[in-house]
């Protein structure tokens, strides 16, 4: 068999080693390299969780198993009067490097093994006809541009017709990390959200700040501005914002030394959460199967596009490796549906978190800040997206995920 496979973000790369680890013939398209892929401005701003970094050792990449990359602990503030506030220790700590350093190592140690990698931009159906002559299955994994076009939008998936947040952050010299290390979200109720986790970056250890913006609210005036003419003032109008909505993490911040990393360190945008029809027909016997951000684009407020990613590379990785063919309609719809049992969680978690505030989430919060157990349960199931699904989707979910874990014995 071959398969091509188009993109070099998290879903293609751990694909395509997955696969040259099976030593199955994959050849990986992008047009950019590895050095692309370091020096442009960040698309995001990843934490890959213990289940994402057991996968890269199953890949047999170590680059990141220090604890000098560690993010051990979640710190979650209702910036509010009497808002609630917790933290809670991760059962195996996650990971926060930049992405332009980790695709590009990826792209890099995919070479080293021998790995096939044309540079070649795919912008389209016609790009993705010529792949088809020469693979029998063409796999999607650039999430980005008229690729995406090829995999109409699933209405009954995807309850969002425009971006729920508008978003605007970058990399940060000048804030202290919290005691104890890790990431912190801070939610401001009909404002939005800020992230500040520390991060592993070109000038080693830093702290992200990203503002996630209600359309039309109190952070709006920062995000939808284009902030990168500017990026001292910039500086000074976010340290405004957090000053008057985020006290918890103004303490964090030493105002003389508060300043971007690097202009080109900056991210600005939104997205449109998305579930896209998850393959398409391109010849009479050649199909794309979308896998990732081409298929599933989410709103980074739950974190999980990342690891979702990764989870759905490995699962198709196991299906290329248990199926020697054909790839056509009944496997690539077969394939969709299992990876959609993996992802239906991570999706509706998130719309809820983007959606107006449910009540029992705000219930969640109190017991979480009121009883250690509940916040240790809460933060455990950042990893478990079925389960964190189960205990938020409703609010008998919620009562009886707070009973279960009030009745855990608390550690002495």
């Amino acid at each position: 068999m071959s398969i091509g496979i188009v993109g070099t973000g998290i879903s293609g790369l751990h694909l395509a080693l997955g696969l040259r680890q099976s030593g199955l013939d994959a050849t990986l398209y992008s047009a950019q390299g590895p050095d692309d892929l370091r020096g442009g401005p960040p698309l995001n701003f990843v934490t890959r969780f213990a289940s994402t970094r057991a996968r890269e050792r199953e890949l047999g990449l170590s680059a990141w198993e220090s604890s000098e990359f560690d993010n051990p602990w979640m710190h979650v503030t209702v910036e509010a009067p009497g808002g609630p506030s917790f933290r809670a220790r991760l059962p195996e700590p996650a990971s926060s490097v930049d992405f332009r350093i980790y695709l590009a190592a990826l792209l890099e140690e995919y070479l080293r093994r021998g790995g096939n990698w044309i540079r070649r931009q795919v912008a389209g159906r016609g790009d993705l006809l010529r792949l088809a002559e020469r693979h029998e299955l063409v796999v999607v994994a650039a999430g980005r541009g008229a690729l995406t076009d090829t995999f109409p939008r699933d209405p009954a998936r995807s309850p969002h017709d425009r971006a729920p947040r508008h978003l605007v952050g970058g990399l940060f010299h000048g804030v202290r990390p919290p005691d104890p290390p890790g990431m912190t979200m801070h939610m401001v109720p009909g404002a939005g959200e800020i992230h500040a986790p520390t991060y592993h970056s070109m000038d080693g250890r830093v702290t992200v700040v990203l503002v996630e913006a209600v359309p039309g609210g109190p952070f709006a005036e920062l995000t939808d501005r284009d902030q990168r003419e500017d990026p001292d003032r910039f500086a000074k109008e976010l340290l405004g914002l957090i000053t008057a909505y985020a006290p918890t993490l103004r303490a964090r911040i030493d105002e003389r030394a508060f300043a971007l990393t690097r202009p080109v360190d900056l991210l600005r945008g939104s997205v449109v959460p998305v579930v896209r029809r998850g393959w398409a027909r391109l010849t009479d016997d050649r199909f794309a199967l979308a896998v990732g951000d081409a298929w599933i684009t989410n709103d980074p407020i739950t974190a999980q596009g990342a690891n979702l990613g990764s989870a759905l590379a490995f699962q198709l990785a196991d299906e290329l490796r248990g199926t020697p063919g054909p790839y056509d309609e009944t496997f690539c719809r077969t394939v969709s549906e299992r990876m959609w049992a993996t992802a239906q969680p991570v999706v509706d978690w998130t719309n809820l978190f983007l959606g107006p505030p449910a009540p029992q989430l705000g219930t969640l919060l109190a017991a979480a800040a009121d009883d250690q157990r509940v916040a240790d349960a809460f933060v455990a199931r950042l990893d478990r997206p079925h389960a964190m699904w189960r205990c938020v989707r409703g609010p008998d979910g919620t009562a009886e995920f707070i009973e279960e874990a009030r009745a855990v014995r608390s550690t002495p």
